[in-house]
């Protein structure tokens, strides 16, 4: 049993699956529950987690490592009033105060996410609770395993899971993130997770030399902007280096309608070239919608992303590279 230290325990699925994601800021992958807190200890988290209120016990003498120590759980909330989580500690005296953790939830098929932002303190605190598709990736400084997780979305295979490490971007420098996220067998669809700042057992991770790379590209190219999409449902998954200044993308904008619709056609063919295993499809003068309600026109390359091992069928995700015209 871990004394003096907080426990993470995820409750995001049935309490048979629960298990341990952090000891004190250090990540612990899907832990085993049972092989970390005793049998006896067990039903302070349960408590917690079923009143959705926090719970104290003094525990009593025994041969354990905990005897006559104090328990403390305290349950992790999520937007729609169930309990994603529970803080656990055991140790002597007033506990030290928890490591900073928040629950979201998603809708893999609108791509909505609304996160308990406050809960990671101020330095995480944008005033919005809310991102809708690309916009997630707008504070990520470093994400490595970005697309393994959006597959694993998109495929929303009942009692999926998936956890990993973000590095974020706040005023107060880079934080790094402990994501875990799991759906439900009767609504593959709707996920809950956790976000736990993990930065002082993990330092961030800078930009890759792939990233660094493609950002001194971008910069040397005036009126280049590059995207990645998902070949399912050519929606944007996100932008690299920033997106097009003034094009009507964000929010809770319908994808659908940011081609001109007689455009529609020929984004349809590029993508049916692309599965078909052409290296590149190109696009001239493809019209976009702007926040202002004009169109913008751009020419456009499209070649798949790799991705996955080389046998894993058509591509899952391209590269979009765009040119302003006039630049």
């Amino acid at each position: 049993m871990i004394i003096e230290q907080w426990l993470l325990i995820e409750t995001l699925d049935g309490p048979d699956t629960w298990s341990v994601l952090t000891v004190g800021t250090a990540p612990r992958r899907w832990k085993s529950l049972a092989r970390t807190v005793s049998a006896r200890l067990r039903p302070i988290v349960a408590a917690a987690h079923d009143c959705r209120e926090p719970v104290a016990r003094d525990l009593p003498r025994s041969r354990h490592p905990w005897s006559s120590r104090h328990a403390r759980a305290i349950p992790v909330l999520g937007a729609d009033g169930r309990v994603y989580g529970v803080r656990f500690w055991v140790g002597t005296g007033e506990p030290p105060e928890p490591p900073r953790v928040a629950s979201f939830r998603l809708d893999s098929r609108t791509r909505r996410i609304e996160v308990d932002s406050a809960a990671l303190g101020p330095t995480f605190d944008e005033g919005r609770t809310v991102w809708i598709g690309a916009e997630t990736f707008e504070h990520v400084e470093r994400f490595d395993q970005a697309l393994d997780l959006v597959a694993i979305l998109s495929r929303a295979e009942p009692g999926s899971r998936w956890l990993g490490e973000v590095t974020v971007r706040t005023p107060a420098g880079l934080r790094t993130l402990l994501l875990a996220v799991r759906n439900g067998i009767d609504s593959p669809h709707e996920w809950r997770g956790l976000l736990a700042d993990v930065t002082d057992s993990v330092p961030p991770l800078g930009k890759s030399f792939e990233a660094t790379t493609v950002d001194a590209l971008v910069n040397t190219n005036p009126g280049l902007y590059l995207a990645v999409v998902d070949t399912a449902r050519v929606r944007l998954i996100r932008w690299i280096g920033g997106p097009i200044p003034g094009l009507r993308w964000s929010g809770d904008t319908d994808e659908r309608t940011m081609p001109h619709p007689d455009d529609r056609d020929r984004i349809l063919a590029a993508r049916t070239a692309l599965l078909k295993g052409s290296p590149f499809h190109s696009l001239p003068a493809l019209r976009l919608a702007t926040a202002d309600g004009t169109w913008l026109t751009v020419d456009c390359e499209a070649s798949p992303l790799p991705y996955g091992p080389p046998d894993a069928g058509p591509p899952q995700f391209a590269l979009v590279r765009c040119q302003l015209r006039g630049e």
